[in-house]
This record gives structure tokens, C-alpha cells and sequence, in this order.
């Protein structure tokens, strides 16, 4: 994405590519080719098994703090057990994420989520909420974007489904609050959105 007040954004390990904002492919499960990596439940077991590592977890203030370098987000969209239209992190849903100042910050997203208009993707923007309908509109494309949009799981059993995976990355440069968010319509006006601090 190039240079940004957050810094500098590249596409990570599942690799990726753009669409207009983020919405360049319909609305459908995932399958083979859709643009980034398809996981089998084991994989994505072993994901959440790997979301709290190099993270400090605080259920009390609702936050999941990372030090160091490198920083890994593993975040999921709409875990199953969770409140619907939210992102999950090492356990918590929507908490507050607190990175160090100048970071290499790679999040990892896995879409859980099942059925029509269940796409999910990520834009890092310093616009607080309340947003509208169409939050894009209120956030542009943000300081950071994940894109393009996850497809929803291939099967509503668990075990059974092939799931959606997508990386990126970027430099954490200037401090300050900035907020997580699902550009798909409707998503961020119901709760899918979190703070993000860099600091």
C-alpha cells in the first residue's frame, strides 16, 4: 500500500491482491484460487492455538498487549461461540490491541464466519466509531487494509469446512489511537470494530 501515518504496508504470507476497496469478489463461500490461503480445520486449530504467543493478555481491561521487533496478530472473524459480527484475538472479542512504535506488525486474519454476506476483511483507520452503514464511506480505505475480502467457510460444519486466510503487514509508525474495522456494509455498525494503539 506504500507510505501511510502508520507506516509502510505489504502483503504477508497467505499473499493477496487488491480489488477496489476491498470488494472486488462476490459473495460466496471460499474455494481453491480465491486470492489468499484456504486452511482445513487442523490448520486453523492450530492458528488459535498460536494466537497468544508473544502476546500479554489481560481479560480484566480487555486488552492483548505485544512487545518486541515483530508482532503477530492472529485475529479471527466471527469465532464460533462468539458474539455474532466481531473479531476475536488470543480469546477476547474486539479487544484493545497495544503494539510498540515502529513495529513491523503482521496481522493474520482467519474469516470462521458461515453464509451469505459473512465476507469479513480489516481496515486500520484513526476514525472512531459510531460508523454508518457503509463504513467505508466514514473511513476512506484507512491507514492499513486487508484486502481483499475473506469469503465466508466452505460448509457449516466446523470440521469439515475449508476456511479463508489472508496476511498483512506494516510498520507501526506514529503513536496514537486508531480503530480496527470490517469494511463489508452493516459489519462495524453492528460492533465489528476494536481500538488499536500504538505506543
Amino acid at each position: 500500500m506504500g507510505q501511510n501515518s502508520i507506516g509502510t504496508n505489504s502483503y504477508g504470507a497467505y499473499g493477496g491482491y487488491g480489488g477496489m476497496m476491498g470488494f472486488a469478489q462476490s459473495d460466496r463461500p471460499v474455494e481453491p484460487g480465491w486470492g489468499g490461503a484456504v486452511l482445513d480445520y487442523a490448520q486453523v486449530r492450530d492458528f488459535l492455538a498460536g494466537s497468544m504467543q508473544g502476546a500479554r493478555v489481560d481479560a480484566r481491561t480487555h486488552t492483548v498487549t505485544y512487545s518486541g521487533r515483530e508482532v503477530r496478530i492472529a485475529m479471527v472473524a466471527v469465532q464460533p461461540g462468539h458474539p455474532d459480527q466481531t473479531f476475536e484475538v488470543a480469546g477476547l472479542t474486539n479487544p484493545t490491541l497495544v503494539v510498540p512504535r515502529g513495529a513491523t506488525v503482521r496481522i493474520d486474519l482467519v474469516n470462521m464466519d458461515y453464509g451469505r454476506n459473512m465476507e469479513h476483511g480489516l481496515i486500520i483507520t484513526p476514525v472512531p466509531p459510531p460508523y454508518p452503514y457503509m463504513a467505508m464511506m466514514a473511513t476512506g480505505p484507512g491507514l492499513v487494509q486487508l484486502e481483499p475480502l475473506l469469503p465466508w467457510r466452505s460448509d457449516s460444519r466446523l470440521r469439515a469446512a475449508s476456511y479463508a486466510a489472508l496476511s498483512t503487514s506494516f510498520v507501526a509508525g506514529k503513536p496514537g489511537t486508531y480503530w480496527y474495522v470490517c469494511p463489508t456494509p452493516e459489519h462495524a455498525e453492528k460492533g465489528m470494530v476494536g481500538r488499536f494503539i500504538i505506543r
